[in-house]
């Protein structure tokens, strides 16, 4: 019998791959071992991640670091804040920090003069009322990074890679950043849904957009064009203008797509809707896996719930095994 795990396995599991240092990889597979399912068919997974966890543990003690990212010490990655994650990836003059600059409230030097960024700077950007964290990037040049940065977009839930429509070498510029990612172990994919190999080994499938900036420059809609038809359809492209804000609302909405995540707002009895701050959950995520959000040692006692959108009728009781959707209103019940 398969042993078939959850959106929020799926998610720890994704951690796990991308950890670049044994205290993640510890913590990632904690919440593996804690959301595998119990029974004869998992005996197997659950002893492999017990020793995963254990040697783990052991290299934690140690002091060891993760055999990614060059043996460099990475100065370059950001905590994690919002829904996601969402690293640029680009050469110089690209506009990255155009963008980051366009859609957040981060101090970023936006200049014509390449290498105007010289550490990671993060900033909040939002697609509707979901937050979504940006992170501003060193310029590789001619597909050479600093130091330690790969680890960053190795971390990353979703990589932005910026190529510049007025770019002689615009080509190149789209080519040699994949180029260095795939040298080190990524693979990159323009889906939200990863496919990992049973050989930890092997190429780590990583979400990556691609923008194509300075759509608003003469000739850009032709160069996008004949990239397209150079490259092939198997990484998504899309233009936009920093400058001038044109699709950026588009980039917003496909990079939440890429994260595979759903909005879920809390009720409680008797009182309004909570929209402030919703939860974020994995698509395919239950009820259950929202309670946990809620209060850990609860979500185990779940009573019931009632449900507002989606598939339901508004105000439904549902089961915890209920697989929730984007902005459905969810109203747990405890004993």
């Amino acid at each position: 019998m398969a042993v078939n795990q959850s959106p929020m396995y799926r998610k720890a599991e994704e951690r796990y791959r991308s950890a670049s240092s044994p205290s993640e990889k510890v913590a990632a597979l904690e919440e593996m071992l804690r959301l595998v399912p119990k029974h004869k068919a998992s005996e197997k997974l659950q002893a492999a991640l017990k020793q995963k966890l254990k040697n783990a543990r052991d290299e934690m003690q140690k002091g060891g670091h993760a055999k990614h990212g060059g043996g460099h010490h990475d100065t370059y990655q950001v905590p994690k804040q919002g829904a996601g994650q969402v690293v640029l990836l680009g050469e110089a003059n690209t506009g990255k920090s155009s963008i980051l600059a366009a859609l957040t409230s981060a101090k970023v030097e936006v200049a014509d003069f390449p290498f105007s960024t010289h550490a990671a700077v993060p900033g909040m950007a939002h697609h509707e009322d979901v937050p979504i964290q940006l992170v501003d990037m060193p310029p590789l040049m001619a597909g050479h990074a600093q130091p330690g940065m790969i680890a960053a977009y190795r971390a990353a839930d979703v990589i932005l890679h910026v190529i510049d429509l007025s770019a002689i070498e615009l080509i190149d510029q789209y080519e040699r950043p994949l180029a260095w990612l795939r040298e080190h172990n990524l693979r990159p994919v323009s889906q939200a849904d990863l496919e990992f190999d049973e050989d930890e080994d092997a190429a780590l499938p990583k979400r990556l957009l691609v923008v194509a900036n300075k759509s608003d420059t003469p000739g850009a809609a032709d160069n996008l064009e004949g990239l397209k038809e150079l490259v092939g359809p198997d990484l998504t492209i899309l233009p936009i203008s920093a400058k001038r804000g044109d699709g950026l609302p588009e980039m917003m909405k496909a990079l939440y797509d890429l994260l595979s995540v759903i909005r879920i707002y809390a009720k409680k009895p008797g009182k309004p809707v909570d929209k402030e701050s919703p939860f974020i959950l994995p698509v395919g995520a239950t009820v259950h896996d929202m309670a946990h959000l809620v209060h850990r040692d609860l979500a185990e006692k779940l009573k019931s719930a009632r449900i507002w959108g989606g598939t339901v009728h508004d105000g439904q009781q549902v089961h915890a095994t209920h697989v929730l959707t984007d902005k459905n209103v969810v109203e747990l019940h405890f004993p």
